[in-house]
Order: C-alpha cells, then structure tokens, then sequence
C-alpha cells in the first residue's frame, strides 16, 4: 500500500531527507549529487523533485564549488558508527571513502582469507591495496605475502620486487591462483595483461634469494607465456621442457643474460630439429643472441634474411670471425641496416675488422675498416717487437705493414 509523502519536517524521511535539504540550503551538496544520495537513503525521487522546485529560486555561488573540497576533507574522517572491526559482506556497502577512513591496514593484513572471501568489487579491492601499501611501505611481510591467495593479482610487479621470498610453499599457492585466473571469463583484459609480469616478478624474487625450483614448480610453469624464463638459474634453464621453448617469443628472452643464452640455444636447437627452412629459423632467432660462429656461418649459407635487431643480439665474439661475404649473406635484403649500427656493438667491433674496401664492395656506406696495407695487432702482446717497451691497455691496433717489417729486419 502506497503511503502518503511526508511533510517538511516530518520524521517518515526522518533525519536522511532533512538533512539533504539542509546541505542543498548551506550549499555543501549540489541537486545532482543530492539525487544520487537520495537513492542511497531509500527517500522517494518526488520529494526530491518538491525540493528542488522550492529551491528553483537558488543558485551557487562560487564558494559552494571551493565548499566541496572542505566536504572531501571533512569525509576522510571515519565516522564512529561505520568503523570496522571485521572483514565481512557489510563493507561492500561501503563507499570507496569510507572504505579509506574506516578500515586500516593492520585489519586487512590479519584477515586477509576474508578479503578473499567477500565479492568486493576491483574498485573496493584497490583501496585495500592502498592501505596495505601504507601499512607496509617497504614491502609486505612473507607472512602476509603467504596468505594473499587471489588478491596476489591486485598486485602489480614493482610491489612484488620489494617482498622477500623465501618459501617453495608460497610460491606454489601463488602461481596456482595465477593459472586459475587464466579461466576467469570476468577477469579484465588489462589484469590478464598484467598476469605475466607479476608471476615473473615473483619468480624473479625467490631466485634472487636463492630458492631452488623443484620439478613440479617447473611444469606448472610451463603452463605460461615464458616471460620468466631469464629469472631462472642455469641449473634450472638445462631441466625446461622443449614445450616452453616451442611457445617463447623474442619479448619473453629480452632479460636474458648471455650465459643463459649460451645454455638456452644449444636446448632450443635440439628441440626444434624436426623442422627446417623458414620454419626452424623462425624458432631459433629469438635464441641465436647463444649461437657460435659455426652455426651463423650455416644460416649464412642458407641465406635466411636475418633482420639487423636479430643481429644485434648476436655474440660479439660469434660475429667477429665472419667474413664480409658471410655476413652479407645472413642479413640478405636487411644488409642496409648495418649502416645505422656501425657505432654500436657488435657492429662497430666487426667493422673495424674488416678491409674497408671489402666494406665498399657492400655498397652500404659502412666505413670504419682497415686502410690497405694495415694489419691487426693484438695490444695483449706485453712487449714490443722493436725494442721491449711495454703495451699498455688491451685489445687491437692498427699498424702499418712496411713499417713493421723494417722493424724486423736486423741491423
């Protein structure tokens, strides 16, 4: 049955729809977002409209704008009867400012299964980030870091690189979670984009404190894009299966240091020995910065067209020992490319050995060769030829030929 609308003052709105009238007539609340509060307190849409048609007459004045900022000043101030004291399904009633004022870090760290209980919305769960991170400025303790459960993908990799951790345990319940949200059909685009880098961070940080992966850990890893493989050991790079190197791709190997690529390429070569041509070399080149010599010399002969970023992740001391022709042949069509690298390693360090007429033949502009009739010396000799003074610094130098062989000549 429909009741009567209350009159001004009566108490059938009580204290929600007087005290509206009251912030419109101080101006500390605006019609629009009176009506959301309106909503909120269960007062019927036409009061609101007779109220704004008393208040037709109204209208604020600037101070009421610069009022807002005091109103949002005033609300960080928990009131009394909305502080928490436990985490339950009454918080998602919550506004996000309350949520700010009433509950503080301490709670959420010892409760944290019930924050994983609740539905909070992403919104709601970002505050608690917040407050957490304010609780913990230097990084969340590992026991707390245990028992994040599914608020680990609230998480973004710079607040993973500050925890210490130390336990094979906590790393499996985290990457668990992690596969679970794969399946998360409601899960956004942008926290499926931040998964990887969060469980590599992860990975990265047990590492670095000296944590051994045991074989189960390592399948469930396989189960992932292999972002993390350049956070792993040596010892642990010569035991992944020959599944996560078929589904690497260049971004996931951009961290790797050379001695991990020096293991990684011999293992990815064996597992892509069942395919050849344009096929293997698609495969292998996010793997060649590991390659020696001998193995760019047999893509060379193949003419594979290796584009100049592929060739910049080469090994200096692999690219060095080929030829002009070799390395023409390598890069193919891709060959102008060097000129925008004859500065930079390995560029510049296999151009300066080079006889820049070879260069010339290239038809590139590279320059930077040896002059004819100039050899190669090698500054680690420790004395002279001519007289025993002592070299200093390491590695080349460039000598005149004649001039050389007149200081071998006996007086």
């Amino acid at each position: 049955m429909r009741t009567a609308q209350p009159a001004w003052g009566s108490c059938g709105t009580s204290a929600g729809g007087s005290f509206l009238l009251l912030l419109l007539s101080l101006g500390w609340a605006l019609p629009s977002r009176a009506q959301a509060a309106d909503s909120r307190l269960g007062v019927r849409t036409p009061w609101l409209q007779g109220t704004s048609r008393v208040l037709s007459w109204w209208r604020p004045e600037p101070p009421v704008i610069l009022s807002r900022d005091r109103r949002d000043t005033d609300s960080k101030v928990c009131p009394p009867t909305r502080k928490a004291y436990v985490i339950d399904e009454n918080l998602v009633f919550y506004e996000d400012w309350e949520l700010e004022a009433c509950v503080d870090g301490a709670l959420l760290a010892a409760q944290m299964d019930r924050v994983n209980a609740v539905p909070f919305t992403y919104q709601q769960l970002d505050v608690f980030k917040r407050k957490l991170d304010e609780f913990y400025p230097q990084g969340y303790p590992e026991s707390l870091t245990q028992n994040l459960s599914y608020f680990f993908l609230e998480l973004s990799p710079a607040d993973i690189r500050k925890w210490n951790v130390t336990s094979l345990e906590t790393v499996k319940s985290l990457l668990q979670v992690s596969k679970g949200q794969k399946r998360d059909a409601q899960a956004t685009p942008r926290r499926l984009r931040g998964l990887l880098p969060q469980v590599a961070a992860l990975i990265a940080r047990y590492v670095a404190g000296g944590g051994e992966l045991d074989q189960a850990t390592l399948d469930v890893l396989a189960t992932f894009s292999p972002a993390y493989l350049c956070f792993l050991s040596p010892e642990q790079l010569r035991s992944v299966r020959h599944s996560v190197l078929w589904a690497a791709r260049p971004p996931d190997l951009d961290a790797c240091r050379p001695p991990q690529m020096a293991i990684l390429y011999p293992r990815a070569r064996a597992a892509f020995q069942t395919v050849s041509g344009p096929e293997y070399f698609a495969k292998i080149k996010p793997y060649l910065g590991g390659a020696p010599t001998e193995d760019l010399r047999a893509l060379s002969s193949q003419k594979v067209n290796m584009d100049v970023a592929t060739f910049k992740t080469l090994r200096t001391e692999s690219v060095l020992p080929l030829t002009v022709a070799e390395v023409q042949h390598l890069l193919g069509p891709n060959l102008a490319g060097l000129k925008a690298e004859q500065e930079r390693s390995p560029v510049r360090d296999w151009i300066v050995r080079q006889r820049q007429e070879d260069l010339d033949s290239l038809g590139v502009g590279l320059h930077g060769g040896l002059p004819n009739g100039y050899l190669v010396m090698d500054l680690r000799l420790r004395e002279a030829l001519s007289g025993g003074a002592r070299l200093v610094g390491s590695g080349t130098v460039l000598t005149a030929a004649p001039t050389l062989l007149l200081a071998l000549i006996p007086k």
